[in-house]
């Protein structure tokens, strides 16, 4: 299998696994299944060679398990946030377009210690994350990755405006 193939089938699983996400109603549901999509996303970058994006993946799964497990530290958080945006930067093989990843997810790990117990704030954030990697993918040829993005996307908002109702 060729890796722009296999590539693209790690985005359609991560998909599944993000798409489950938008409809928990628990923040720690939310983490666990996108630990989950961010197993696969990885995955799928490594397979594309969208190394920046590769490496947010791998410190988003520690991050999200992190949190999940209830690690509450300044330290830590501030830990995940300067491995990611360290070593994004240092793994960056993709100039301008390398620097989204590394920025979908410093404010996505902002917001997943800020609001860990709040399942509102966790999908708007996830939101923005969501759009910069699009972005990304469009990049690497992560085809399946855009179409992931555009349907979590539209998961998540309707999941919260739901919630409004």
């Amino acid at each position: 299998m060729n890796d722009l193939i296999a590539g693209n089938v790690c985005s359609l699983l991560g998909m599944g696994a993000d798409v489950a996400s938008a409809s928990r109603k628990t923040a720690k549901d939310v983490l666990w299944l996108q630990t989950l999509g961010q197993v696969f996303f990885g995955l799928s970058s490594v397979f594309l060679k969208g190394y920046s994006a590769a490496v947010q993946s791998g410190v988003s799964v520690v991050r999200n398990l992190a949190a999940i497990g209830g690690v509450k530290s300044k330290w830590v958080e501030w830990f995940f946030v300067g491995a990611a945006a360290g070593l994004g930067i240092w793994c960056n093989n993709r100039g301008l377009a390398g620097w989204f990843p590394v920025i979908a997810n410093f404010q996505y790990s902002l917001a997943v210690f800020r609001f860990q117990d709040d399942e509102r704030s966790l999908k708007k954030s996830f939101l923005v994350m969501v759009v910069m990697f699009a972005m990304f993918n469009l990049v690497i040829q992560n085809y399946v990755g855009i179409l992931s993005n555009t349907a979590v996307f539209v998961s998540v908002v309707l999941s919260l405006s739901k919630g409004t109702k």
